[in-house]
């Protein structure tokens, strides 16, 4: 005689197989937002690479001498990320311009260069392809010290600004000591 499946294993195989194809379709809207995160966060990298590599490739310079490193100023000042939110707590969004004016600021302070001398030359990226991100660059320097903070934040929703990965870096005097 042939046994045939009874109604409770057919109920019991088609749980096992609803449970299973419920929890691929769970797993794909899950690799959709990861992959998502991922798109952005290498973007924002590269946006924090393209603000963040001139300034480093300015403070690095190895004919700058001690005293025109010393005169930098506090970029943009002691206060850090507060400023780059105006009086009524939203986000300053021009961040490329901030950063074009500390960098053909340093490069005019190190190099002896008018600022006008070094933008279309040496600053050769483009915001158009970071849409519009929003984004905030800090650069701090003690008067007396070898050491230029760099820090830089961006995000595609204004308000997860600070909460954002920060991308920082340090820049130690490489100059001629002595002068």
């Amino acid at each position: 005689m042939k046994r045939a499946f009874t109604l409770m294993e057919i109920n019991l195989a088609i749980l096992i197989m609803a449970g299973g194809i419920l929890s691929v379709v769970g797993l794909y809207s899950l690799g959709f937002r990861e992959n998502r995160q991922s798109i952005e966060d290498v973007a924002t990298a590269a946006y924090a690479d393209a603000v963040m590599s001139p300034l480093v490739m300015a403070l690095s310079s190895t004919n700058v001498t001690w005293s025109s490193f010393r005169a930098l100023k506090s970029r943009p000042s002691e206060y850090g990320w507060t400023d780059y939110f105006n009086n009524y707590g939203m986000v300053e969004a021009n961040v490329e311009g901030k950063a074009r004016t500390v960098y053909n600021e340093t490069i005019g302070a190190l190099q002896g260069l008018k600022p006008s001398d070094t933008t279309a030359t040496r600053w050769n990226w483009s915001a158009a392809q970071f849409g519009d991100t929003h984004a905030g660059l800090v650069v701090l320097h003690k008067q007396d010290s070898p050491v230029v903070r760099i820090g830089f934040r961006a995000a595609k929703v204004e308000s997860m600004l600070l909460s954002a990965p920060l991308y920082y870096t340090e820049v130690r005097f490489q100059g001629v000591v002595n002068q």
